[in-house]
């Protein structure tokens, strides 16, 4: 068996579609893949787009994604999908196609040797798991077997094997040696500390992050929440991990989030982390602007994420499904903070984040009604940008709702891509793709797959004639002026480019259209929605000088009675 056969026959065992772009180099992997009769090959038209579609693919299947690319040009056009699945911790394995290992260049000094070479393990070693060079047959399987361990292990992240064409066409030895995974190393910590440390709290905030997506955790979290209910707030990553209707969800935290939540975090006085990296996105970047006075309870897979900014007062390197496994086993009597949570529940009707009484045609109120016409599985991949932050403030993730974004890395172009790969991974689902208009633009040729593949992917676009989120930060920092992002900026015409893919298309320019959504929304073909909005249109809130102080500000006497309910609920402990 040549090693391009085994490694073909390696990732059809492991996954059922393989994502790329064919050349020259990976040619002969893509040969043998497709003679197989599980193969499924996806051919994506833009290398970047590939690797998008494998961290959604990832994500809904809960298992390392594969893709593929040839030479360098090919090859760095994934890095984009290779950094957001670093930093958002998305088990990929990418298999890159390389020139003739006897061809490239031995000496440093020489820029290049060989056609379309580049040293790419080099290039990706900061934003991959694990990345290698095969130079010999023997340690094809060792490594594959490595990488794709490591991909999905610990905190999850992407790998890259790089195959030399000659190395792909050579034999390899039946006697080839296999990877033996390291022992797991058991976590083990006490529930009671962890309990005790929550009793003695009277306003305690649980905050999900990625690190506890996954329909496990889902699970151990309703288990966990009936033992003791606690408001949960979410991070961009882990807005999907417990119902939205739910009793104890509490919104979106973040410069961007639910102004109700970030009160919640900013008066709490047991922050629960679970699975968040903790960045300035999320927290403002420092304990003494978030919450100085909280005891912090922290787990995490990555034990560098442990202490890294603030000193826990319990931290411990486990997965959060076998942190809340544990704590829901653990036998003892139930409790709660009812009054806590229903204080958090009327800042939400006082602060919204969206006009709820005044029907206006805004982002945040489409939203909303988008959430209120979507089936309760659906999947929503957003993009980066305004539109991003408007799906998470106002998106009712409800029942078994799905999110998917860029959120690390924060890349437009995401959400198009990203839904193919979710419409792969869950074909009986409705999928959404929300877009900004600068977004969509960026992968805008992965339309052809959702035709050729005959994907029901709905695409919506907002449209503001503008790069929102850039001409806010150029309108106050540059007294005003919005080079690029307005001025010299525009928009094509998206009902032409939908109809010349062949797709059905639907524009909607006020509130009087928006009952159109019930109807033209398809689980069974492809379809285009582009919203259009007014070019000032705003998201509500905005980030102000700390993330419990978003613009519009609070009043004085707004911030007095926010202290004074969180006093009565000091003194109303269950």
């Amino acid at each position: 068996m040549k090693v391009a056969e085994y490694i073909a026959s390696f990732v059809a065992a492991k996954t059922k579609v393989f994502w790329g772009y064919i050349g020259g180099f990976n040619a002969d992997i893509l040969e043998k893949y497709c003679d197989l009769e599980e193969s499924n090959f996806v051919l994506n038209y833009h290398e970047q787009a590939a690797a998008f579609a494998a961290n959604a693919y990832s994500i809904i299947k809960e298992k390392p994604a594969f893709a593929t690319a040839s030479g360098a040009p090919s090859a760095c056009n994934l890095i984009a999908g290779i950094a957001n699945a670093y930093f958002d911790s998305n088990p990929c394995v990418f298999i890159v196609g390389s020139p003739h290992s006897l061809a490239v260049r031995k000496d440093k000094k020489t820029r290049q040797n060989a056609f379309e070479e580049i040293d790419f393990v080099h290039m990706v070693s900061d934003i991959t798991k694990y990345a290698v060079v095969i130079k010999d047959p023997a340690g094809v399987k060792y490594e594959l077997e490595k990488a794709y361990y490591i991909a999905n292990h610990g905190r999850k992240g992407p790998v890259v094997i790089d195959v030399p064409y000659n190395v792909a066409r050579e034999e390899i030895i039946d006697s080839a040696s296999a990877y033996n995974p390291p022992s797991k190393i058991e976590s083990e910590f006490n529930p009671k500390e962890v309990l005790d440390v929550i009793r003695n709290s009277s306003m305690p905030v649980m905050l999900v992050g990625g690190g506890a997506r996954g329909n496990e955790v889902r699970e151990y979290l309703k288990k966990f929440l009936t033992k003791i209910k606690l408001p949960v707030v979410a991070s961009l990553c882990g807005l999907d991990v417990l119902s939205h209707d739910h009793e104890c969800f509490c919104g979106f935290i973040g410069h961007y989030g639910n102004r109700y939540a970030n009160l919640a975090v900013a008066n709490t006085d047991c922050l629960i982390v679970l699975g968040s990296r903790l960045d300035e996105r999320q927290l403002g970047g420092f304990r003494t602007r978030l919450n100085d006075k909280a005891a912090i309870i922290r787990v995490d897979i990555d034990r560098a994420e442990l202490g890294r900014k603030f000193t826990e007062t319990l931290s411990y390197q486990l997965t959060v499904a076998d942190f809340l496994r544990i704590m829901t086993e653990f036998d003892f009597n139930a409790f709660g903070y009812p009054s806590w949570i229903e204080t958090i529940h009327e800042w939400k009707k006082r602060f919204p984040s969206h006009n709820t009484n005044t029907i206006t045609h805004s982002p945040n109120n489409f939203v909303n009604y988008l959430s209120d016409v979507l089936t309760d599985d659906c999947i929503i991949c957003a993009d980066v940008g305004q539109n991003q932050m408007t799906v998470a403030q106002s998106l009712k993730l409800e029942k078994k709702r799905r999110l998917i974004n860029s959120a690390g890395y924060g890349s437009m172009g995401f959400s198009l891509p990203a839904a193919i790969g979710a419409a792969f991974a869950s074909p009986e689902t409705m999928v959404i793709s929300v877009n900004g208009d600068g977004g969509i633009q960026m992968n805008i040729q992965e339309l052809h797959v959702l035709v050729r593949e005959k994907l029901p992917i709905n695409v919506i676009v907002f449209n503001n004639s503008c790069l929102g989120m850039i001409r806010k930060t150029q309108e106050k920092l540059f007294n005003g002026k919005t080079f690029v992002s307005v001025d010299n900026y525009s928009t094509p015409g998206f009902e032409n480019i939908a109809k010349g893919y062949g797709i059905e298309f639907l524009k909607i320019e006020n509130t009087n259209q928006y009952d159109k959504l019930i109807s033209f929304l398809s689980d069974k073909e492809p379809r285009f929605i582009e919203v259009v909005f007014p070019i000032n249109v705003e998201n509500n809130p905005e980030p102000g000088d700390v993330i419990w102080n978003q613009t519009p500000n609070l009043t004085e006497e707004e911030f007095e009675q926010v202290n004074e309910e969180c006093i009565r609920c000091l003194n109303q402990k269950e």
